[in-house]
């Protein structure tokens, strides 16, 4: 049975508890810049460190609700052509120089192992540093996107066996 492609989303309706928080975050904002006009020299300190931290921790929130929300394209496509993850961390990692594949349900991530031909040699080092570190050559964070494990486990499964017979054609397998 042939998987189709996979195509993981963002969860939109778990940002919407994010909102709240942001507009909180701007609502501090606002009030610790009034605060800054008061006179009080300790109130004006602790106004602009208010002021300054609202504002970083709401706008990095903010922003990053804004982009998933206002964002439609998938998040990760898992097809025959490889993994892909748009999000622009690990990009498009093609089925035959993938090694090794896992789902880590407990972490929430794939963990991906290049096969060693598929790395230059410079690169070899911090192939070997990122396995030790993190698990795998390229981790595809899932924490936030939609999907279902039995489908995705299966999707990972049928596409890494099909990539199997193409590294075996494209001669990066010893039989």
């Amino acid at each position: 049975m042939p998987a189709k492609r996979l195509a993981l989303c963002r969860r939109r309706w778990t940002l919407v508890f994010s909102l709240p928080f942001t507009v909180l975050m701007l609502a501090i904002c606002i009030y610790s810049v009034v605060l800054l006009f008061t006179g009080n020299r300790l109130i004006t300190f602790l106004a602009g460190l208010s002021a300054f931290g609202a504002f970083c921790v709401g706008g990095t929130l903010g922003k990053t609700v804004l982009q998933a929300l206002c964002d439609l394209r998938p998040a990760v496509i898992v097809d025959s052509h490889g993994l892909n993850d748009i999000r622009g961390r690990t990009g498009l990692v093609p089925w035959h120089e993938i090694e090794r594949v896992t789902l880590d349900l407990d972490e929430e991530r794939i963990l991906v192992d290049v096969a060693d031909p598929a790395a230059p040699d410079r690169r070899r080092w911090i192939s070997r540093t990122r396995r030790l570190l993190s698990g795998g050559d390229y981790t595809v964070a899932l924490a936030g996107l939609s999907y279902h494990p039995r489908e995705l486990e299966q999707a990972l499964a049928w596409h890494h066996r099909q990539g199997g017979s193409r590294r075996a054609v494209h001669g990066k397998i010893d039989a």
